[in-house]
């Protein structure tokens, strides 16, 4: 699959509480790095396409559509990297693809 985070802030923060994640099959805890199964839920989603500096007017529109529906979500978001920057080449961030995913309460 694809990295993502599980964000578990709601709001802007200069320091923000974030999990980088990388799904694998199977695997145990190492070192530092904690293994876990995350749970199953159904999520509202929205595709952003551009760079990951716009990404908070992406986030607005996704929380807008939500709260004029009466929908509160919860912590931890995610975001999913479908397209961005290679290992070695930055690659165009208007072409980048991020999928925000918001679960409801």
């Amino acid at each position: 699959g694809k990295p993502f985070l599980l964000i578990h802030d709601c709001d802007y923060k200069e320091t923000a509480d974030f999990e980088a994640c990388m799904p694998i099959r199977r695997g145990n805890d190492k070192e530092s790095v904690a293994v876990r199964e995350l749970p199953s839920r159904t999520y509202f989603t929205l595709l952003h396409q551009g760079p990951y500096t716009h990404l908070g007017r992406s986030y607005a529109k996704l929380m807008s559509h939500l709260r004029s529906n009466g929908v509160t979500f919860e912590v931890p978001i995610r975001e999913v990297y479908l397209k961005g920057p290679g290992m070695i080449f930055q690659g165009n961030p208007k072409k980048y693809l991020t999928e925000i995913q918001m679960t409801a309460k």
